[in-house]
């Protein structure tokens, strides 16, 4: 499923043009991408929370050639599932 599937289900569970449907979609994907710009969490009860974890400046090491190099600071996104979602998931 991606994007364009989730817009035509909404559109046609809820009566709406795909225009508006893609709005809804886009402005909830830009809401959750600021929040996690910003290091907030965005929690969906019962489907899991997305929040960053910060990845310190660190020491790694070139697969491709062995060499070491430094890599910088930077903030990974992360998902973490609800035990709700979990348990339907695992049924």
């Amino acid at each position: 499923m991606n994007k364009f599937d989730i817009i035509k289900i909404l559109s046609k569970k809820k009566n709406l043009t795909e225009k508006d449907s893609n709005i809804i979609i886009a402005t909830i994907i830009e809401e959750i991408t600021q929040a996690l710009r910003f290091g907030d969490r965005v929690e969906f009860r019962g489907f899991g929370v997305f929040y960053i974890k910060k990845r310190e400046r660190r020491i790694a090491r070139n697969p491709k050639t062995g060499e070491k190099i430094l890599a910088d600071k930077k903030c990974i996104p992360y998902f973490k599932m609800s035990k709700t979602l979990y348990e339907y998931i695992n049924q």
